[in-house]
């Protein structure tokens, strides 16, 4: 309890506090003595990882709705739970406005060298923490220079203009219940995707998240693929040693098509990642209003991958620490969470809205992706790979079967329809008719019209 609450002291993000004035909203830290956390002991229960368990979920709840007003209020929850002698859980829960995943990693580490340190009756090494001011002075900086300007018109350009941003089936009110599927990959699966990447020239992150774009083509049945990427945007000093709310999200928007492998896409998405990190500090939620689009916030939500790739191996004194998510943000449909786990492997998970999804169909869901893991390593094309061996128990639209024969593109399928039957009825718009040779020269001379002007694929 004491390592928790010197934790929290050093850590200026845990004692932010955020007001309403006549000129807008404005931070502060608190000056306040930070209090020892609450102690709670459920060694007496009956199953006490069941009674701790409870009572994360209650302090979750209790804490999500404490911190939903932001205003005047702490923004930061600890509770200690003893489980027994030699099994000790403690929550670390806080409003995204002060906390990412970048700084719960940072606080456990912290909270494990204070801990060992009392063990030991030895002084704890100095706190390399920065100074939240200079994390807001680098930001100010950030945002009046032209690079700044650069990364904007960058985005802007990016998504102009936007692509099919179809519902994905997010309700926008709150959900009361959600739904959760997870899946452990086990090391050699794993190592065999690290392997694969090593071949490919790529990251294993980026073949995970190039097998994610592919299910969304698989479920979607979109050949322009957007989905949702946190970046943690800590390029400097300031950023990498100050605990705070860093972590951006931008969109990553990527062309999958039937006849992919893993290796071609993993590379096109590795290739547009680069890009997103050179302008990674523009801020995700600017995006809406300087596309000044109805329906552009879509791109932030509904579908996304949240790669958590931090080190979780923690020392208490000897103790191994083992460090767990319990809480993220709203729901989204399609939103897969990935941690490594500590024995080499992945710990995959769906989260979604109860109101649009069964149980059944989450597992579904997180089982197909699995497939589409398996066979996209084993060198199978995307439009090659079934989804399920079951597919009676799936609705059509949530696992569309393998495409037979050999998969082609847009164009290539249309050059051979109109080779086929030049002559015959292509389209059709009231009472005129276009035949097969006739949309396709209107097609390639527009195509040649945009080509003369530097219109790409």
């Amino acid at each position: 309890a004491e390592a928790v609450r010197a934790t929290t002291e050093e850590a200026e993000t845990l004692r932010l506090r955020v007001y309403d004035t006549p000129d807008g909203p404005r931070q502060a830290v608190s000056e306040e003595p930070v209090r020892l956390p609450e102690v709670v002991d459920v060694s007496g229960a009956a199953d006490p990882a069941a009674a701790a368990q409870a009572l994360v979920e209650a302090e979750r709840e209790r804490a999500a709705e404490a911190c939903r007003g932001m205003v005047d209020r702490a923004l930061y929850a600890r509770t200690v739970i003893k489980l027994s002698d030699h099994e000790v859980w403690y929550t670390q829960l806080g409003h995204h406005l002060v906390f990412d995943g970048y700084t719960a990693s940072m606080l456990a580490r912290r909270t494990a060298a204070r801990y060992t340190a009392l063990v030991s009756g030895t002084e704890p090494p100095r706190s390399a923490f920065g100074r939240f001011a200079d994390l807001v002075a680098a930001d100010r900086a950030y945002r009046d220079s032209e690079r700044c300007a650069e990364d904007r018109a960058y985005w802007v350009e990016r998504f102009t203009p936007l692509p099919d941003l179809a519902d994905p089936g997010t309700a926008a009110s709150l959900p009361d219940r959600t739904l959760t599927a997870r899946a452990v990959v086990g090391p050699e699966e794993t190592a065999r995707l690290r392997a694969f990447a090593d071949r490919a020239g790529v990251t294993w992150g980026e073949a995970l998240i190039a097998g994610y774009a592919a299910f969304l083509h698989r479920m979607l049945g979109r050949t322009d693929v957007v989905f949702a990427l946190p970046l943690m945007c800590r390029a400097g000093s300031a950023e990498l040693r100050t605990p705070a709310m860093a972590v951006n999200v931008l969109p990553l928007r990527v062309t999958v098509r039937a006849g992919d492998d893993l290796v071609e896409l993993s590379r096109r998405v590795a290739t547009a990642m680069r890009e997103m990190r050179d302008h990674q500090r523009y801020r995700g939620e600017d995006l809406p209003r300087d596309l000044a689009a109805p329906g552009a916030g879509a791109l932030l939500h509904g579908r996304g991958i949240n790669l958590k790739a931090f080190d979780l191996a923690l020392d208490f004194a000897g103790a191994a620490g083992v460090m767990r998510n319990v809480a993220g943000g709203p729901p989204e449909d399609m939103g897969l969470s990935v941690l490594p786990t500590r024995d080499g492997g992945l710990l995959l998970g769906f989260e979604v809205d109860a109101r649009s999804k069964d149980q059944a169909a989450v597992d579904h869901l997180l089982s197909g992706l699995r497939a589409l893991l398996s066979g996209l390593t084993d060198g199978l094309p995307v439009g090659r790979i079934a989804l399920t061996d079951d597919v009676e128990r799936l609705l059509a639209d949530w696992c569309p079967p393998a495409l037979p024969g050999t998969p082609v593109d847009v164009p290539a399928a249309f050059d051979a329809m109109a080779a086929a039957g030049p002559g015959h009825t292509a389209l059709v718009c009231g009472d005129d008719r276009l035949s097969a040779a006739g949309l396709a020269y209107r097609v390639h001379q527009l195509a040649r019209a945009l080509r003369a002007r530097g219109i790409g694929a």
